[in-house]
């Protein structure tokens, strides 16, 4: 039965039980309230009602509401541009509950809400482990157009660079199959672990939020999170809101690449319901660098280039969604399609193309999903809500490498992958006994891959993974929590012989592979006085081989290396211990979390040395990996307007099967930052520093150290209950000439040049 059929049957039965159940008769209450700092009602203030996972946004008056509240106690988050974050607690009864908030100004980045890390939403300093997460506002005014590039100022993440559309969050050094990137806490169903070229198909300006896990997720999340995890949040499916309309328009220019994006999504609320409508697209030419005589590495050629030869993105999306909020909870699904069409930099067409042949290539990418969303209030029994999130996603990606010849330059299809993807989660969250609360699940992902085409890189297949799992909390005293989870991965591989396939060994091959694992972590958490916080945290990860680690046997047309997998690699298995100490001491905020991950058969790609079909030969093997390291950051407020900051994060990887470093890990980072806000304007100046990365493993190559400096300017306007949010941006502002450890074509040519950006954000 393949994941067609499986999604019909799944999300028809879940729609028909959670209608049945939203009709059934109940009460719920309102919690509204008010936010107010410096004497006027803050306008534009985020309003988390952390429990539920649900946000509004204040009006005009600084007005807040949320209808069909279970009874109960929930505690409400409240962060504004330009003030401090608040939190408080209220009781649900039969009369409802209110609230009046007041903030207090200040310049210091707003605290996060991290809905990633933990079963319901919650402040980031209130995690077993290191997290960290951006606002749409912080996102759209950071460096980049990836929404890769716009993490990269957080500890511990780090960018691998392949122009734009392809950049790949790294976390401790960590990436591929390591670090799960998830749409709304589900699995996206896309190729992008396959190949440096391969991007991740989201567009960054339709992004309302992203939260990064740093160190083992596997609980929750199951395989991929050894690294850790990164889940961008879109929103597909909406909620229904205290306002008939309301929504974002966000637009961006950008000199550096010719950019110009836009994305617009609205929401349209009744009484009980919410409908939701959005588009936005992206148009972008090559990456400028600064002018100069560039050397491919393999040929030795010489090119005179201000531009990354063909690093141009185009993209386009359009979504719709639905949604029914009742007393007894809400059942909605929302649908999205994405498309994208971009370049892979390399040598570009040259006179000299019978010696210097083009390595450059183009990607289309197609992406179509539907999503569902459930949660059912339960009642007064020991069960208090149950939620379900399923995605169906239908993925298409086709490879163009560059041809030149006599008669021209072309770019012939060389393979077509076809990705069909079905992943669902159960969650029954527990009704706090005692001091005791948790939440058990089940997980499922069931993917279908068909590769065709006259390089194909692997064989068709099909790959199931069920999973069950608990994490529960512990109220050990005052200031001190427990955690603990375990979880139970089956997974499965199987091959399909494709008699069509253009390789003979795909032909025929017909192969399974079996991974079952337990998994487990244990963490604390400890208020060591007012403000000051200590956290440890230790878990047991595990990941299966993919079949392209497996079985591969091709021309990989994007990269330009002939991959080949090997048949008898196990699982990786990995034990990651987390310390973190946080402290909110008034003027000085700080975050101090040193780490330790042993992964036992950690699987890599490595060039062996020779060619096929004139092709260098990357092999999939298994080694056993240690790293350890740290992120630090501190922030300072001398007075209510101005913050300073600093930040440094570091990774030391070794292979300790064979005693030499592991390629491709960044080096010893840091980042200085003023910045100057009050409620309407905004100033900073930022300096991304990087040491010289000299400590390199087999196929890395060296980089200097660098500093690079960043400028902005913003204004925020509030007329009624719209805000208006304009900034003004120059990265690399002394247009240097710098290389990034983890570019994969920073042997060639650098990275960008000066760039202006301009930023247009509405909030309606």
């Amino acid at each position: 039965m393949g994941p067609t059929v499986l999604s019909r049957i799944g999300l028809c039965g879940v729609v028909a039980a959670a209608a049945l159940a939203l009709a059934a008769p109940a009460r719920a209450q309102t919690v509204s309230g008010t936010v107010r700092g410096a004497g006027g009602p803050v306008v534009g203030a985020s309003v988390w009602l952390l429990e539920l996972g649900r946000t509004e946004r204040t009006g005009s008056r600084g007005d807040f509401r949320f209808a069909d509240v279970p009874a109960g106690t929930y505690r409400l988050f409240v962060a504004a541009t330009g003030f401090a974050s608040a939190i408080d607690t209220v009781r649900v009864s039969a009369d409802g509950a209110s609230a009046a908030l007041d903030l207090v100004e200040s310049a210091v980045p707003l605290r996060a809400i991290v809905v990633s890390a933990a079963p319901t939403a919650r402040p980031s300093d209130e995690g077993y482990q290191p997290v960290a997460s951006e606002s749409r506002v912080e996102f759209d005014n950071a460096v980049g157009t990836s929404f890769a590039e716009k993490i990269s100022d957080l500890p511990g993440v780090s960018v691998r660079g392949n122009g734009s559309a392809p950049d790949r969050p790294i976390l401790r050094g960590l990436g591929d199959n390591e670090v799960l990137v998830l749409e709304n806490g589900l699995r996206i169903g896309d190729i992008a672990t396959y190949d440096p070229a391969h991007a991740t198909p989201i567009d960054a300006m339709g992004v309302a939020q992203v939260d990064v896990v740093r160190g083992p997720a596997t609980v929750l999340y199951g395989p991929n999170t050894i690294g850790g995890l990164v889940n961008v949040i879109t929103n597909f499916v909406p909620a229904a809101g205290d306002r008939p309309v309301a929504g974002t328009v966000a637009l961006e220019g950008n000199s550096v690449s010719g950019e110009l994006s836009g994305y617009s999504n609205t929401v349209l609320s009744g009484a009980h319901s919410a409908f939701r409508v959005s588009a936005g697209g992206l148009r972008s030419g090559d990456i400028r660098i600064p002018s100069g005589t560039y050397t491919d590495p393999a040929s030795g050629a010489p090119f005179a280039l201000d531009r990354i030869p063909q690093s141009f993105d185009h993209s386009g999306e359009f979504g719709l969604g639905y949604a029914y909020q009742g007393a007894l909870g809400s059942i909605g699904i929302g649908g999205n399609h994405f498309e994208t069409n971009y370049g892979i930099p390399g040598v570009p067409p040259n006179p000299d193309w019978m010696t210097v042949p083009p390595t450059t290539s183009r990607i289309t990418q197609q992406r179509s999903t539907a999503e569902l969303r459930g949660l059912l209030n339960a009642g007064d029994g020991w069960l208090r809500r149950v939620k379900l999130d399923a995605s169906y996603n239908d993925y298409n990606h086709s490879e163009f490498p560059t041809a030149e010849d006599s008669t021209g330059v072309s770019d012939p299809q060389a393979n077509h992958f076809h990705k069909r993807t079905l992943n669902a989660e159960l969650q029954l969250e527990q009704r706090p006994t005692g001091r005791l609360s948790g939440t058990v699940g089940l997980w499922t992902d069931v993917e279908d891959l068909t590769i065709e085409g006259d390089q194909p890189l692997g064989p068709n297949s099909t790959t199931v993974g069920l999973a069950a799992f608990a994490y529960e909390e512990y109220q050990a005293a005052p200031g001190t929590r427990l955690q603990g989870g375990i979880r139970f991965d089956y997974n499965r591989i199987q091959t399909h012989p494709y008699p069509q396939s253009t390789d003979s060994v795909f032909q025929t091959l017909s192969a399974s592979r079996l991974s079952n694992a337990v998994t487990a972590s244990l963490g604390a958490i400890r208020q060591l006085a007012p403000g000051l916080t200590a956290s440890l945290s230790v878990a047991r990860s595990f990941r299966a081989p993919t079949v392209q680690e497996l079985f591969a046997n091709g021309l990989d047309a994007a990269s330009g290396t002939y991959s080949i997998g090997t048949a008898s690699l196990g699982p990786e298995t990995g034990t990651g211990l987390d310390a973190s100490l946080r402290g909110d001491l008034g003027a000085v905020t700080l975050e101090v979390s040193p780490y330790l991950n042993y992964i036992s058969h950690f699987i890599y790609g490595f060039l062996r040395g020779d060619t096929i079909q004139g092709f260098p030969v990357r092999q999939f093997a298994a080694t056993d990996a240690r790293l350890y390291g740290f992120e630090a950051s501190v922030d300072v407020q001398p007075v209510s307007t101005v913050v300073l900051r600093a930040a440094a994060d570091y990774v030391n990887a070794q292979d300790t099967k064979n005693g030499v470093p592991m390629p491709f890990i960044p080096p010893l980072k840091g980042l200085l930052r003023a910045t100057w806000q009050d409620r309407r304007y905004e100033a900073t100046v930022e300096w991304r520093l990087a040491a010289r990365q000299t400590r390199l493993g087999v196929g890395d190559t060296p980089t200097a150290g660098y500093a690079v400096m960043n400028v902005g300017v913003g204004v925020r306007l509030v007329r009624g209950g719209v805000v208006s949010q304009i900034g003004l941006h120059c990265d690399n502002v002394f247009d240097r000439v710098y290389r990034d450890n983890l570019s994969v074509i920073k042997d060639f040519v650098p990275q960008p040049g000066r760039g202006f950006r301009l930023d247009y954000q509405l909030f309606y």
